[in-house]
């Protein structure tokens, strides 16, 4: 084969770009419960955020001063950030289940100034929240991680998550 028919299709396959929906599994909101963020395309990824991990971010957070509810919302946004970083440079799209509702705007902007660090060129207009259902690839990745049928590609610890909190 011609060496740059080879080195094309390389470029061509690297260079694809994924439109993904995210979905939770377990609220993060909930300190009772793990929680589980994943996505899914034709790539997939699922983190799991312990419940002694949130308590101990809740605890920590709460002590600076911050709300009860928008804890909740910045460890989801958190956890999206830890989720996202390592693939947002091939994301186009990514349509984020409608889990906290009136706190898009909120969320948006915290996955913005985090993920721009890895990938400039990220707009507002390419993170968007719909409710995605059930029947979704990401729903169906995040309950299997949950129900411990799926492992995930990574656990969160605390400092991980309140260093992008």
């Amino acid at each position: 084969m011609d060496e740059r028919v080879a080195n094309s299709s390389r470029y061509e396959y690297e260079s694809i770009l994924h439109d993904i929906e995210v979905d939770q599994s377990g609220r993060t909101d909930v300190l009772s419960d793990d929680t589980i963020l994943a996505f899914s395309d034709d790539i997939q990824a699922a983190i799991l955020i312990p419940t002694e991990v949130k308590r101990q971010c809740y605890q920590q957070l709460k002590a600076t001063g911050l709300r009860k509810r928008l804890i909740g919302i910045r460890l989801f946004a958190a956890g999206l950030i830890l989720l996202l970083r390592p693939y947002v440079a091939t994301l186009e799209l990514i349509t984020v289940d409608q889990e906290y509702e009136g706190w898009e705007p909120t969320i948006k902007e915290h996955l913005l100034r985090h993920l721009r660090g890895e990938c400039p060129d990220l707009t507002s207009q390419q993170i968007i929240f719909q409710r995605i259902g059930k029947g979704a690839q990401a729903h169906s990745v995040a309950l299997a991680t949950y129900r411990g049928d799926r492992e995930p590609n990574q656990r969160i610890g605390v400092r991980e998550l309140l260093a992008v909190c």
